[in-house]
């Protein structure tokens, strides 16, 4: 795979990763309606459907089967990712699970929404489509896709993640007849504070909590407190690492792609604090934190995050902070005006100046850190490369070599304080 087609497929997955959508957020929406996890389940008296093998969705025929609705959008990256690994399920435990996409979309949309989609052509994908529906939208409420329901014997069993579709949890909840998962409300409150009357009482109030069960994950917000009038900086869900992330670089930006090798770990285990198996909501449930500060002035936003990140550092026991790391680097360097050996074509990419090459460079993932030493501002036009001497062939009419060589990097380090 050539340089540019991985950066390619790096920026697909990161679409993927955050491709989860909202849909139809300006309808209201009449929460009472709402089926929570413990309740029974009454089932559409009539659903249209297309696609899958059956001739009918018999509901209390399924009742012996664990039944997976999933919601999902056509225009929804992880969705559609999604629906492989699902059909995969569906065809190794067929006499176990019955997985039913449901969509708000009409029948017509569908249909050329399918006929038009070669990564479902590819991975044969035929599950049951409820298509045009609002009854069970309107009893599982929900902002973002997917959003996925559990059933079993004609009751809630999890309202949940789709990262919760497993062998494991299917067959747990047949074999056991219940299972616990983290909840998906994207309607939940956190609620960190069992009085607002302390709150009230106090110029700043700082809580800090674990995991709160079916809460929307909420980056660092600040803003006005419409109860108290005191203003509120918070992080809902989040991994201690991101939480301290996203504080850091409001105080000071770096000027370097976060990448792994540039994060060094001065602690037990490295796991407590970020996701690195990607588990999702389970990891989350046993690490995630929440934090909310409540001052009664307002700060500008840098100012604030300094004051959070002492916060954090103070409770969690830990300090981060900005150094330097000898590491074997793409260097960028001047040289001699070189003829380049590759054909001129109009493929390829042009970068603003030699530090937007340095950058992509390394955010590809598929070479070390990298550095610029050049400081060109000139526009630099490169194709696709698979190796520095491709790059260097290309980069020699600039007057620029590309070399490997230790460098002193800069790192953000997470330490634990004795």
């Amino acid at each position: 795979m050539n340089v540019n087609s991985l950066i390619l497929t790096v920026l697909f997955h990161l679409i993927i990763a955050v491709g989860t959508v909202k849909s139809q957020t300006k309808k209201e929406v009449d929460l009472s309606k709402a089926l929570k996890v413990g309740d029974s389940f009454i089932p559409p008296k009539t659903v249209q459907f297309m696609r899958g093998d059956m001739k009918v969705i018999d509901w209390k025929a399924l009742e012996d089967k664990v039944v997976i609705l999933d919601f999902f959008d056509t225009y929804c990256g992880t969705c559609i990712e999604l629906m492989p690994k699902l059909q995969k399920l569906q065809d190794k435990y067929a006499d176990k699970v019955q997985i039913i996409n449901v969509g708000w979309q009409d029948k017509q949309t569908l249909e050329k929404f399918y006929a038009s989609n070669a990564y479902l052509k590819e991975h044969h994908v035929n599950l049951p489509v409820i298509y045009g529906d609002t009854y069970l939208k309107e009893h599982f409420p929900h902002q973002g896709a997917p959003h996925v329901v559990f059933l079993y014997k004609g009751q809630v069993h999890a309202i949940t993640f789709f990262r919760q579709v497993t062998a494991e949890n299917i067959l747990a909840l047949y074999e056991a007849g219940t299972i616990n998962l983290p909840l998906k409300n994207d309607f939940g409150k956190v609620d960190l504070s069992a009085d607002i009357n302390i709150v009230k009482n106090l110029k700043t109030s700082i809580v800090i909590t674990g995991y709160q069960d079916g809460v929307p994950i909420q980056g660092f917000l600040t803003g006005r407190d419409s109860i108290t009038g005191y203003f509120k900086t918070s992080m809902v869900n989040r991994p201690i690492f991101r939480a301290l992330v996203s504080t850091a670089t409001r105080i000071k930006r770096p000027d370097f792609y976060l990448r792994d090798d540039r994060i060094v770990w001065k602690v037990k285990d490295p796991k407590k604090y970020e996701d690195f198996d990607r588990v999702g909501e389970s990891w989350l449930n046993e690490n995630g934190i929440c934090y909310e500060r409540t001052d009664e002035v307002y700060r500008p936003d840098s100012v604030q995050a300094r004051l959070v990140l002492n916060d954090l550092h103070n409770a969690l026991g830990i300090k981060t902070y900005y150094s330097t790391k000898t590491m074997k680097s793409v260097v960028l360097k001047r040289e001699a005006v070189r003829k380049s050996k590759a054909p001129k074509t109009g493929s390829g990419r042009v970068y603003e100046n030699s530090r937007a090459l340095a950058e992509s460079i390394e955010s590809s993932g598929f070479f070390p850190t990298a550095v610029d030493l050049v400081k060109s501002k000139d526009h630099i036009h490169i194709g696709s490369f698979n190796n520095l001497d491709e790059l260097n062939d290309q980069l020699g009419p600039y007057g620029i070599v590309a070399v490997i060589e230790d460098q002193d990097i800069p790192v953000f380090v997470v330490e634990e304080v004795d």
